[in-house]
């Protein structure tokens, strides 16, 4: 698998400390939000665990960094200010647990997205009227080479949720989620 690529903006020292002026501050945000977003989809990472993103390469650029401690601290304050204010606010993220504030799901795809690709696949395989488990759906032979082919267990039950609410499929129950069993609804 190739490295992610970093725009140039990771690159530039500045980008690492968070911006005095309001606007530049809400600039930079969207920045590392695009960042975020991209890292995450391209790595699959669903769950980010916030302490120890801070010592990956998303948060830390080795040539740029001289004072890892200083800036380790002034990104944990930024981005758990991005989280707080510009991903919640915008559905690209939700805390777990959500009175803790230590990791996030990162919806890089919102569940909304995810019910949509899970019910086009549904669709364009015949599997309406059947009945699958959680993890056929997300680690299946059948499932392979799609987008949420191993999807984080949790962010797909949002989206079977969201498909449930529509009428879509319904969720059948088991001893564990792993088999929980889910029957798509259609004429496929």
């Amino acid at each position: 698998m190739s490295a992610f690529a970093f725009p140039s903006i990771y690159n530039f020292p500045p980008f690492f400390t968070q911006q005095p002026n309001e606007a530049t501050w809400q600039t930079q945000a969207q920045l590392w939000i695009s960042i975020i977003l991209a890292y995450c989809r391209f790595h699959k990472i669903h769950r980010l665990d916030l302490s120890d993103a801070l010592t990956t390469e998303l948060f830390y650029n080795k040539s740029i960094n001289p004072f890892i401690d200083f800036l380790r601290e002034l990104c944990r304050e930024a981005e758990a200010r991005i989280i707080t204010k510009h991903y919640k606010d915008d559905g690209l993220a939700e805390w777990d647990p959500p009175n803790k504030k230590t990791s996030a799901f990162i919806y890089w795809k919102k569940p909304e997205e995810w019910a949509t690709s899970i019910s086009n696949w549904v669709s364009e395989n015949g599997l309406n009227n059947s009945i699958m488990t959680l993890y056929e759906i997300a680690h299946g032979e059948a499932s392979e080479g799609t987008d949420f082919y191993e999807i984080d267990q949790t962010v797909l039950l949002k989206a079977l949720d969201v498909l449930v609410k529509k009428g879509e499929a319904q969720t059948l129950h088991a001893t564990n989620a792993e088999e929980m069993g889910v029957k798509f609804f259609g004429s496929g």
